[in-house]
């Protein structure tokens, strides 16, 4: 299922070509709603009006995730079981939304369109969409072998399982846009509660950083993880088994997850010790699922990582190189400044400095601050074993965000204004830079095959199956069925290496019927194979029978 924009073969007059598009963001903002919506109402049949509404939607999108889980594993994820489910939420919830409340969705505007782009992120179209689909198209879970990882926590694509199934592929960014909006609103009754004039500056601080941004506006996992992080944090004050549960879901998630779990339980333990015996049983309990489904498919509740530990499996990756001393301590220098060395990724917000700065000061004075920085620097040290990529830090930012906000306000209250202010007005830069780059959504099949290598060889071969060379992120637009990655039983090693004149008999055992080859990331000389399409960046061959 995918969704089809406007498309300029089948409409050429201005007129309709504005109403089309006009109907295209209109249906996507209704999505969005009816993602607030169903957040919402879960989260307010729990807590009623106890808490903010984002901390209410933040507990219902925790809630909605193990409840579309619970189908998945029976089956079940279908639209009639979901409908129902979404039916009784709403009437049981009953949310009564305030006028504020929906000022952040008349804010996210821009960011709407920029989120109706079709999907062109690598991760995206490499794993997370074929997730979507496949438990939108069997309505359970499954062991995918021919992705670069089979199976995974999936609680972000179960959340953008039933939104695939009523709107399509690109209607799944809006998941990732509200986790955005949501965590923007909630580091700001966040910061409230320490310092009433920190709200706005927090939400300006988070929302000036342009990773958090552009994955707002893709599906890639990390939004939802920053919001489970942020509210874990949040809720640790005052209610241990809510904090349990958003930790429990955020390594549902990610299983970076479970290192913010493990500093959560650190936390409580030194300050509330009676209360660690329940936080531990809560997250226990919402990460069980996904843990329990990942050990009962693999045998490996890491998969495929800690091979070590759990045995070697076909899906394992190169190890990625450790990182230096001296590449640690320049992270947050390469983050805002030196994208390259952070695969290119959109820079976190150059506050972030000023940020670290008076945060480390804070920390001589006051056990939260200093707890930030012990749990940060321990951060850093994982990050020297993981690929260097700025999404990495994202859930780290509403913490430093909040923490900021209110030593600001209370010590520089006459700059608040000010930094709220720059804060903005970064935000809205990029959101219009951003805006201008990509362009409006007019037409997608045309935005495909121009942004993406070896799009259109791929669709001229069909619904047959094709091994790819240097091209893994085309594995959601293969029309038949997509293989060949660095892992998995025809990994490039296995298929591509040795003696080139058997290449076409290796591609034939895979049962392979072409080869695809991307050329700026591919060196394969074929022998023994036909050339069927060309064009500047592709070639694709056809393996002879």
């Amino acid at each position: 299922m995918m969704a089809v924009g406007w498309d300029k073969r089948r409409n050429d007059t201005v007129p309709v070509r504005l109403l089309t598009l006009l109907l295209f963001f209109a249906k996507h903002v209704a999505v969005l709603l009816l993602v607030f919506v169903a957040t919402a109402c879960a989260g307010t049949l729990v807590l009623r009006d106890r808490e903010p509404p984002a901390f209410r939607c933040a507990l219902g999108f925790a809630m909605w995730g193990e409840a579309l889980f619970a189908l998945a594993a029976i089956g079940w994820l279908r639209p009639l079981p979901i409908a129902l489910l979404f039916l009784a939420v709403v009437f049981a919830g009953r949310f009564k939304p305030r006028a504020s409340a929906w000022l952040p969705v008349v804010g996210a505007a821009v960011a709407t369109v920029i989120a109706m782009q079709p999907p062109l992120a690598f991760d995206e179209t490499l794993y997370h969409l074929p997730f979507v689909r496949a438990l939108a198209e069997s309505g359970r879970l499954q062991f995918l072998s021919a992705l670069r990882f089979p199976v995974f926590p999936q609680f972000q694509e179960l959340l953008c399982a039933p939104i695939f199934m009523l709107a399509g592929d690109t209607a799944t960014h809006l998941v990732s846009l509200a986790e955005v909006i949501v965590t923007a609103a909630l580091v700001a009754d966040w910061a409230r509660r320490h310092a009433p004039s920190a709200a706005s500056l927090a939400a300006a601080l988070l929302l000036s950083s342009p990773i958090l941004i552009h994955l707002g506006t893709i599906l890639y996992v990390d939004a939802a993880l920053t919001l489970f992080i942020a509210a874990g944090f949040y809720a640790l004050d005052r209610d241990s088994r809510l904090a349990g549960l958003f930790f429990g879901a955020a390594c549902s998630t990610k299983y970076l997850g479970g290192f913010f779990a493990v500093a959560a339980l650190l936390i409580v333990l030194i300050v509330r010790r009676r209360d660690a015996l329940r936080f531990a049983a809560t997250t226990a309990a919402a990460a069980l699922p996904t843990t329990l489904w990942l050990v009962i498919t693999t045998g490996n509740p890491l998969f495929p990582f800690a091979t070590s530990i759990f045995g070697a499996n076909e899906w394992t990756l190169p190890p990625t190189p450790r990182a230096s001393f001296v590449d640690v301590l320049r992270v947050p220098w390469d983050a805002i400044f030196a994208r390259a060395r952070m695969n290119a990724q959109p820079p976190v917000t150059p506050l972030l400095f000023v940020l670290i700065v008076i945060v480390a000061i804070a920390a001589t004075r006051e056990w939260r601050s200093r707890a930030l920085v012990l749990m940060s620097v321990a951060y850093l040290g994982v990050f020297a074993f993981l690929p260097r990529d700025t999404r990495y830090l994202v859930p780290l930012l509403p913490l430093v965000c909040v923490a900021g906000a209110v030593i600001i306000a209370r010590r520089f209250p006459r700059l608040t204004r000010a930094t709220t202010i720059v804060a903005t007005l970064m935000c809205g830069a990029y959101l219009g830079w951003r805006l201008y780059v990509v362009g409006l959504p007019m037409n997608r099949e045309a935005i495909l095959a121009a942004r993406i290598d070896g799009y259109a060889a791929l669709q001229h071969a069909g619904a047959t199956r094709v091994y790819v060379c240097g091209g893994e992120q085309l594995q959601y637009f293969a029309r038949g069925s997509l293989i060949g990655d660095f892992g998995g039983p025809n990994r490039y090693e296995r298929v591509l290496g040795g003696d080139r004149a058997m290449l076409a008999n290796r591609l034939r055992n895979a049962g392979a019927d072409y080869l695809l080859v991307i050329k700026e990331r591919c060196d394969v000389r074929p022998s023994g194979l036909t050339l069927e399409y060309e064009d500047a960046r592709a070639q694709l061959w056809r393996v002879q029978r």
